[in-house]
Formats: C-alpha cells, sequence, structure tokens
C-alpha cells in the first residue's frame, strides 16, 4: 500500500526545479541500497526524503534537477505521523515552485487546501493498516520492514504493542532503531570460478559501530532492489568478513583490508552473542582492534 502524488506543472514558461527544491534543508536525503539500507547521494530517477531527528520510512520523489514537466511521491504506508508532514510538505513546495494549487492523488485531483484533511484520512488508514502487518508479523513469527534508513526485522515485543495501531509508538520505534550513527553491514556475493560455489561477504571497519546480523542471510530486500537476483541461503557456500581499517593520513583518509575470516570465526572471537541487539536478526558490534581477530 502507498500514497501516490503526481504534481503537473502548467503554462507556456515552466520553471525548473532545483536541487534545493528537491531536497530542502532540514531533510535526509539518499537512495536505498540492495539491502534496504539508505546510502548517500540520490538515484538516477530520484531520491529518498526523510527527517533525519524522526526517521519513519521515507518517501521517494521521482524527479531531477531541472525537471519541468511532472514531479512524482510516493510514501509507502503504514507510515507514521511526522511522514505524513514530510510527505505532503514537499508536495506543497513543488506546488508552490510550479504555482500550482492542484495535485492529483491516486488518481484523483485534490487542492492544497484539501491537504490537511488528507493527512488526517491517512493517519486514520494508517492504524488499520499498521494492526492488520503486525497481526501478520505474529503469525508468521517475525517479518521485515522497510524504513528510511535500514531495514528492521521486527521483534516479538514490537509486535505485541503495534497490533493496537498505536501510530506514536510506531513512530517512536522507528526513530529509536534509525537514530545513530551507524554502519549496516550488507553482505555481497560472489560466485566461485568452478560456476557453483557462492560467497557471502561481510565488511567491519574497525572503531566503526556496525549492524551486523547474529547469523549469517541473504536479505530477502535483495530481490526486490536487484533484478533477477535468486541466490538463496542455502546456495552461500561459505560466509566471511571483510576486516578493514581507515585513518587520516596528510588530511586524506585512506585503509586497507587486514584479511578475512569466516563468520563464525569472528562470532566467536568477538563474542558476537553478547552484543546489544538492534533487532530480531541484528545486533550492534564494534570491535577497536580487529588484528586481534586475526590472531
Amino acid at each position: 500500500m502507498a500514497i501516490d502524488i503526481v504534481i503537473t506543472q502548467r503554462g507556456l514558461f515552466k520553471t525548473p526545479l532545483t536541487e534545493a527544491d528537491l531536497s530542502p534543508d532540514g531533510l535526509r536525503t539518499g537512495h536505498w541500497n540492495q539491502a534496504g539500507a539508505l546510502d548517500p547521494g540520490p538515484a538516477g530517477d530520484g531520491r529518498v526524503l526523510c527527517d533525519p531527528d524522526q526517521p519513519g520510512r521515507g518517501c521517494f520523489l521521482q524527479a531531477v534537477p531541472g525537471e519541468k514537466g511532472k514531479a512524482a511521491l510516493r510514501q509507502t504506508l503504514p507510515c507514521t505521523p511526522r511522514d505524513l508532514e514530510v510527505f505532503y510538505g514537499l508536495a506543497k513546495r513543488i506546488c508552490q515552485v510550479w504555482e500550482t494549487v492542484r495535485f492529483t492523488q491516486d488518481g484523483e485531483e485534490f487542492r492544497l487546501s484539501d491537504i490537511p484533511r488528507l493527512k488526517e484520512d491517512q493517519r486514520k488508514g494508517c492504524e488499520g493498516f499498521l494492526k492488520a502487518m503486525a497481526e501478520r508479523w505474529q503469525a508468521d513469527g517475525g517479518g521485515v520492514l522497510t524504513g528510511a534508513v535500514y531495514p528492521i526485522y521486527m521483534e516479538p515485543e514490537a509486535v505485541e504493542r503495534l497490533k493496537s495501531g498505536d501510530l506514536d509508538f510506531f513512530q517512536a520505534y522507528l526513530t529509536e532503531k534509525q537514530t545513530g550513527d551507524r554502519y549496516y553491514a550488507k553482505p555481497n556475493f560472489y560466485r566461485n570460478n568452478n560456476g557453483v560455489d557462492i560467497l557471502g561477504m561481510y565488511a567491519i571497519t574497525e572503531g566503526v559501530p556496525s549492524i551486523l546480523p547474529a547469523a549469517p542471510f541473504v536479505p530477502p530486500l535483495y530481490a526486490v532492489f536487484l533484478q533477477d537476483f535468486h541466490v538463496t541461503d542455502g546456495e552461500v557456500t561459505d560466509w566471511r568478513i571483510s576486516l578493514n581499517r581507515v585513518w587520516e593520513e596528510n588530511g586524506q583518509l585512506t585503509g586497507k583490508t587486514l584479511g578475512y575470516v569466516p563468520f563464525e570465526q569472528f562470532a566467536q572471537k568477538i563474542r558476537l552473542d553478547q552484543c546489544p541487539r538492534f533487532d530480531a536478526k541484528h545486533v550492534v558490534v564494534q570491535v577497536d582492534d580487529l588484528s586481534e581477530v586475526l590472531s
């Protein structure tokens, strides 16, 4: 489920959108990578935007600098109240730049004056969507939620709270999970020269807090973000971790790979099972001296 807004510029003399129009001050901008985590910079056809202090699910703005014709906005549901503020705020901003008071939402035309009513209607709808989603997660024994910054594998205690449709808790939960300076360790996959064996590789950088799975797996979102990607957990014959060190030299950041270790060896060395939990499948890891992992 999603809300889709399309804004069309009318008139003979059209105003191109600028980078400032597409990325207003105060909002975080980026694009979702193959694991569903937010990376810096826009994609080729648009960008993800969210409030950096209250990142909910984020919205996607399909437009590039210089666009004069149409801009499209999509907000995945259920979303947080702050998501709705950002989403409709962006729609209003583009309408004002293009000097129009009309936009199309889900195929129906509305005016800027309709936005308060639309936000309230969507908030009520999100409560119902959230209840239904939480009930499905509970029945399935878990699930993954795409967030603005990180995908979140839902914890049973959070699912229980969300069954009430509590959007304030939903917003607080997503904020707690998605704020803070942490690296989301996503796996990269490499096929062996024999054409059969597949290596799954995570990267960890010394001294950097990182979100790492407690046990390696192929993220289900890879099938969404990578076309024709069909690797499954059972096909990965070897899971390893790349150990990296970064430092500043002559005013420039430089780095090197210290080595590679099997995932199980890394987990045993740093006691991965005792690291702080991030979500149902991940923990937060910080290793200040990776050379100890290689010893």
